[in-house]
């Protein structure tokens, strides 16, 4: 019978640091960011961030999500825990944790999501639609922006890069199924990007 942990009861950098410690199936909602839950294992941890391996609705692991620790509102042991764990390990999923992954910045982030994966996924909060999701490949870091080449839906490659600023960022992911398909068919892009205009105060 598995306990689940209420967030409030505790602190959440407690609770992170047992998951990740004990290797526990945890549960993650940010409420002031995106309805629903986040489930996985806590696999990197700092004081501002964490690295979750995400568990997928198929029981298998599906790629990497970096949160920020501010935006999370509750902290839960899944309460799923036993199948979770026998469902992984009928599957033969084993846990993968990046190695020497830094969780200093965003751009620390990135550029190490970038040497484990060939895309990454930029997820910034835009104040209609929560939060967004821009794929591509880091081509630059300004001061306080990430430069990012991106890939459409149909795995067509943008001629220019886009800005997004840290103070939007919600979260960086990589190496999920999704990400390594968009990959498999977009390829390498080929055709050389657009002059980059200068940056103006507004990051879209």
């Amino acid at each position: 019978m598995s306990t689940v942990v209420p967030f409030k009861s505790r602190g959440v950098r407690v609770l992170l640091r047992e998951a990740l410690e004990q290797r526990i199936p945890m549960r993650f909602a940010r409420e002031r960011v995106q309805p629903g839950w986040i489930h996985g294992y806590v696999v990197g941890l700092s004081r501002e961030f964490c690295l979750i391996a995400e568990v997928g609705d198929a029981m298998r692991f599906d790629g990497y999500v970096v949160l920020s620790i501010a935006d999370l509102t509750q902290v839960e042991e899944d309460p799923s825990r036993e199948f979770v764990e026998k469902a992984l390990a009928l599957r033969n999923e084993p846990l993968a944790i990046p190695e020497d992954f830094p969780l200093d910045s965003w751009a620390a982030i990135a550029e190490a999501a970038m040497r484990f994966a060939p895309l990454l996924s930029v997820n910034v909060i835009e104040d209609e639609d929560g939060e967004v999701s821009y794929i591509g490949q880091l081509v630059g870091i300004e001061n306080d922006a990430l430069l990012l080449r991106e890939v459409d839906p149909n795995a067509h490659w943008h001629a220019d890069a886009g800005d997004y600023g840290f103070d939007e960022i919600a979260s960086i992911g990589f190496g999920t199924g999704y990400l390594d398909a968009l990959w498999l068919v977009a390829g390498t892009p080929t055709d050389p990007m657009s002059p980059r205009m200068p940056v103006s105060d507004s990051v879209h």
